[in-house]
């Protein structure tokens, strides 16, 4: 593809969480990452109020990025990077100081949901982690159920302030969600594609073979616009969706 792709999303960083294991795998994926045409990433390591504190995890993801920073087959393959986070939701993060999670230098978080049952408080809590300062980015929105039953439930979030991100297998796995996946985005529910990469076989790096399904699917405009919004948020720049539709059932259907 001719445009350079941006990753907000992945697990690269060595032993860290159910991403890679150790540096080698984390060359193996930021090779393929560099092959597809990625430029730029941002590396989001789960992130659990509930298990770790937040300051043993700015150590934690520290030491982790030292690790593969300093070797010269990094350095060699020329990545901008950035250290985020994958934070996963509680009620607890309406009243935290939720900067150490942040993608670095900007006010983005990246937040993941339970996928099956709504969680409590879903509303009110995102509508203070804005009021507090904070731009949440919803983490892969396709698995969520109570959102593809339910497109409502993703646009009030997005209404209050919330961006979204697929991910690149919502469009490549075909299944019945697939419809409703291609509803989010037409609507401008979602804004970015990631690749929510782990390892090399078993959640591969897959942006170019993404885009290329995006293109094939829905039109190149999608995957244009797509691009350049990941490319503003890592840069740090403000982002305002410039579209957005709110969902209407007729008759069972969503329109």
């Amino acid at each position: 593809m001719e445009k350079r792709m941006t990753d907000l999303h992945c697990h690269i960083l060595p032993g860290i969480d159910d991403g890679a294991r150790d540096v080698e795998t984390s060359l193996a994926l930021l090779t393929e990452q560099k092959k597809q045409g990625v430029d730029n990433i941002i590396f989001t390591p789960h992130f659990n109020s509930e298990r770790i504190s937040v300051d043993d995890f700015y150590k934690k993801r520290a030491e982790s990025l030292e690790r593969l920073t300093t070797l010269d087959d990094f350095k060699k393959l020329d990545i901008n990077y950035k250290l985020g986070s994958e934070v996963y939701y509680t009620v607890g993060l309406s009243g935290m100081s939720l900067d150490k999670l942040c993608f670095a230098g900007s006010d983005y978080i990246l937040i993941e949901l339970p996928t099956q049952a709504r969680p409590h408080g879903l509303k009110s809590t995102f509508g203070h982690i804005v009021s507090n300062g904070y731009r949440p980015i919803i983490a892969h929105v396709e698995r969520y159920s109570y959102m593809l039953s339910d497109p409502t439930v993703l646009y009030d979030l997005i209404d209050l302030g919330c961006l979204a991100h697929i991910n690149a297998e919502a469009l490549m796995q075909k299944s019945k969600h697939t419809s409703m996946v291609y509803y989010f985005v037409k609507h401008g529910l979602v804004h970015f594609m990631c690749s929510d990469c782990h390892s090399i076989k078993r959640r591969p790096p897959d942006l170019e073979a993404g885009f290329k399904e995006m293109d094939n699917s829905l039109g190149k405009k999608y995957s244009e616009l797509f691009m350049e919004n990941a490319e503003t948020i890592f840069n740090g720049d403000f982002f305002d969706p410039d579209y957005v539709k709110k969902p209407r059932n007729l008759f069972g259907f969503w329109m």
